[in-house]
Formats: structure tokens, sequence, C-alpha cells
């Protein structure tokens, strides 16, 4: 039966199908229609906060993108992690990711269902900051503007 299916595998005319579905299968990753790739979006609830810049929804590990918050463990870091969970808890948020990957997280901007971008509301309340290097959009420059400079720590990587 293993000779067959190798049979099988190698005729041209499958072989055409496997690569023309290779093909499509990576157009529709590159495009962001395949969940938790560049320029998707995905929805739902938060399934947990990890830290003031870190959320999982629907299975999937956010790094909200732009934004620095302290780590847990400091002061401003727990208060950031609070007012995250308090902020998303039973909402339904939705994400676009930006195809980027730090660690095990997906790179991304998420709004509440009302429109308001989460990290938009964390500098607003001063407890994180913009990330020059990673909002080269500037998405966050009148918001930061407006709150003041972060009290916080930046790490060297924020800076351009």
């Amino acid at each position: 039966m293993i000779a067959d299916l190798r049979g099988i595998a190698m005729r041209p005319s499958n072989l055409a199908l496997i690569v023309v579905a290779l093909i499509l299968g990576a157009v529709l990753f590159r495009e962001g229609l395949i969940p938790g790739s560049s320029g998707a979006d995905v929805t739902g609830p938060v399934t947990h906060v990890r830290d003031g810049d870190t959320i999982e929804l629907r299975g999937v590990a956010i790094r909200l993108n732009g934004l620095n918050c302290d780590e847990r463990g400091t002061r401003l870091g727990e208060a950031a992690t609070v007012a995250l969970r308090d902020l998303v808890q039973g909402q339904e948020l939705t994400c676009r990711l930006n195809g980027d990957k730090t660690y095990d997280r997906e790179v991304g901007r998420c709004a509440l269902p009302d429109g308001r971008d989460i990290g938009a509301e964390l500098i607003r309340a001063g407890l994180c900051g913009r990330c020059d290097r990673y909002d080269p959009q500037g998405t966050y420059v009148n918001v930061q503007r407006e709150a003041g400079p972060f009290a916080g720590s930046f790490p060297d990587y924020c800076r351009r």
C-alpha cells in the first residue's frame, strides 16, 4: 500500500495540486487570513492577563505593540497589571496582529468593544509609556504627550 501512495503523490497532476495548495496557504498566511498571522484580527474574550502589556485572547498570547510597562514585582508593574485586568475583564476584544513575534507572543494592538485602544488607555492612566521603537507610525505620540512623561523605566530597546 505504501508503494501505491508514493505512486499517487508522484503523479504530475497531484504534484501540481500540492504546489498550488502550498502557495495558496502561504498567500493566506501572508495576507493575515489565517488567525495568528500577519495582519490577522483575533476577537474574543481575554482568558488571561500576564502583565501590563501582555494578554491572552482565545489561547493566543499577545504583546501589546508600542507599549512599555514596568515588570511585575514592581509597584508600577503591578498597578499596570491590575488596571489592565480591570479594563478587559469580561470584555470581548479585537486585536490586530502585525505578524511579529516576541518569545511565545504575537504582537498587536487591541481595542475594547467601544473602540478604545488598550495601550492608549494605559498610557493615559500613567501606568505604561510609549515605546518609540515599536510605535514608528506614532500612534501613541499625542496620547503620551497629553499624559506627560512616563514615570516608569524604559528598556534600551524602546529608544531609537
